[in-house]
């Protein structure tokens, strides 16, 4: 667990690390102060929507993709090891030990071959450690025995996700016939200004409902390892929402990967069954064995509970009903006029995906974080103060970044600017506040780990 943490701090760290704020200090200490690609305009201090060439575009999406991975391959690792300490007889020393292998291998193949060295050594690093990763995950599938309600939905989603990783290695192969590469790369392209205009490209469809089911799936996974930690209340609603859980995941993911053969039409599967799985896992998080509001101010498991409860409320109120808004407002103009699919809405579309994304990260990495935390026993109230900043900080991340992303009016295609109100305002000071939490856990985190050894 430790592992796992201090990969994600590095990393994560090293991301801000090489964004426009820090452009000064990158030139200071002698690294180049713009990257290749990068949709940041140093002139105007803007960020396109894409680099207007197209070679440096490509670059940049091929470095979204490994960044994303790396992130993802670490969050993963995150959630074998606690699950490994809730349940060793599921997750051995081998498996957490391949899991690890295929973690570094991703990590260091795709931040080299993203930042420092674009050649095939490294990407074929990348590659391998996504096939041992999945093969953990495969091996972990092979010797789970639910016995419980609940591991049965941990079940299912681990079935899906191994189905989605499939999927995203038929996505990745598709880089071995040039012909396709190509045309899966303009695709990727375009979508970033009307994901309509890459609707035609197969693969493109595929990484998208990849990309769909993936995050909602390990998102899932997450909250159920904290409400699994907390413990259940027995009763029938308990049970209830659990298969509601279930059946959500089932629907959502394959309605998801639908999305390849029959493109955008599987999302009106996908939006109710999202709701389902959203609606069942708040239900499910006041079914968990509680702590008082004052309590977690003592008890970091208190923190969890609340983060569990919160994270579904915000899921609802900044994820599921935005999200819902501009589904239907997308070609009619019923919430947004223009209609939110005119090219006067380029601008805020990439940005609500975008941040869409972003959003469902946080809450999968804050999850993980808080399930972290809560096992600290050195100092559980310092571990509850770092717990309570992280949650704070991102919970008011997230819903300023909602008005970053819609409450801008339409207009003529501009850059966005930096200075823009809402992330100058709120969403980069409620950052810094998570990321003081963030920082404070995992010192916290590890002086506990230590202790205990």
């Amino acid at each position: 667990m430790i592992l796992a943490l201090t990969l994600g701090v590095i990393v994560v760290g090293w991301g801000v690390f090489l964004s426009p704020p820090f452009r000064e200090l990158r030139a200071a200490i002698g690294l180049p102060a713009e990257l290749p690609g990068a949709r940041y305009n140093p002139e105007k201090g803007v960020a396109e929507i894409i680099d207007p060439n197209e070679e440096g575009a490509k670059f940049f999406l091929a470095r979204i993709a490994h960044v994303y991975h790396s992130i993802f391959a670490i969050l993963l690792y995150g959630m074998i090891a606690v699950l490994g300490s809730m349940r060793r007889d599921l997750v051995g020393g081998d498996i957490l030990n391949l899991t690890l292998l295929g973690t570094l291998m991703v990590v260091l193949g795709a931040q080299v071959y993203s930042y420092a060295s674009r050649t095939f050594f490294w990407h074929g690093m990348f590659i391998a450690g996504l096939a041992i990763l999945f093969s953990s995950g495969f091996l972990m599938l092979l010797r789970f025995k639910p016995s419980h309600l609940i591991d049965w939905a941990i079940l299912v989603a681990l079935i899906l996700l191994i189905g989605g990783g499939v999927i995203g290695a038929y996505v990745g192969s598709s880089y071995m016939n040039p012909e396709l590469a190509e045309e899966f790369e303009r695709a990727k392209i375009i979508s970033r200004f009307n994901p309509d205009l890459a609707e035609e490209n197969e693969i493109w469809r595929a990484m998208t409902g990849h990309l769909h089911a993936m995050i909602a799936l390990a998102t899932t996974v997450a909250f159920l390892l904290g409400v699994m930690y907390l413990g259940l209340r027995e009763g029938r609603f308990t049970k209830l929402s659990t298969i509601l859980v279930i059946i959500g995941e089932i629907i959502m993911a394959v309605a998801s990967y639908s999305v390849w053969f029959f493109g955008k039409i599987a999302h009106l599967i996908i939006t109710p069954s999202a709701l389902v799985l959203i609606a069942a896992t708040l239900f499910l998080s006041f079914m968990t064995k509680g702590y008082n509001l004052k309590q977690s101010f003592s008890d970091p498991k208190g923190v969890l509970l609340w983060g569990l409860r919160l994270g579904n409320i915000w899921t609802w109120a900044f994820v599921a009903v935005p999200g819902a808004i501009v589904a239907i407002s997308l070609r009619k103009p019923l919430f947004f006029k223009p209609e939110f699919r005119s090219e006067v809405w380029d601008w805020a579309e990439l940005s609500y995906n975008i941040g869409h994304w972003h959003i469902l990260l946080l809450l999968w990495g804050i999850t993980l974080l808080l399930l972290y935390t809560a096992q600290v026993k050195w100092n559980s109230r310092l571990a509850s103060i770092s717990s309570w900043l992280t949650l704070l900080g991102m919970l008011i991340a997230t819903a300023s970044l909602n008005l970053y992303m819609l409450a801008n009016p339409p207009g003529a295609y501009s850059p966005n600017p930096y200075s823009n109100p809402w992330l100058s305002l709120l969403v980069e000071p409620a950052l810094i506040l998570m990321s003081l939490g963030v920082a404070l856990s995992y010192i916290t985190f590890l002086i506990d780990g230590f202790k205990r050894s």
